[in-house]
């Protein structure tokens, strides 16, 4: 997905994991930031494993060379599966499958179309 800055051509958007943990019962706020995340909040615990997904993500996508914008839901699945994260791994099967049913391109979706795609179904 292309957008149009205001001061020129077109850019492509970055890919970007945002991790929200609810469970914390102190006062601290806690916020990490990277190349492909945004954590925020959570226990210090909860934080923690947000964190070490994403290094572990992130060391994966070194590895292989790769953007986390230029990996295919697939790709994504099995990374997450290779990195041992069931909740990585069960966002990009809903992206696949909704991507799917949709019949269209990853990037001819915005931003908003593939987070609803990615979000767990409510029963």
């Amino acid at each position: 997905m292309k957008m149009q800055p205001d001061g020129g051509g077109p850019r492509k958007l970055r890919a970007a994991i945002i991790g929200f943990g609810l469970d914390s019962q102190d006062n601290e706020q806690r916020l990490s930031t990277g190349e492909t995340c945004l954590l925020v909040g959570g226990s210090a615990e909860t934080h923690a494993e947000m964190l070490e997904t994403i290094l572990r993500l992130e060391s994966e996508l070194d590895r292989l060379g790769q953007d986390l914008a230029d990996v295919t839901p697939n790709e994504l699945a099995d990374i997450a599966w290779r990195i041992d994260s069931p909740e990585l791994h069960d966002i990009a099967v809903r992206l696949k499958t909704g991507l799917r049913s949709s019949g269209r391109a990853f990037h001819d979706h915005t931003a908003e179309e593939l987070t609803n795609l990615s979000a767990p179904i409510d029963l």
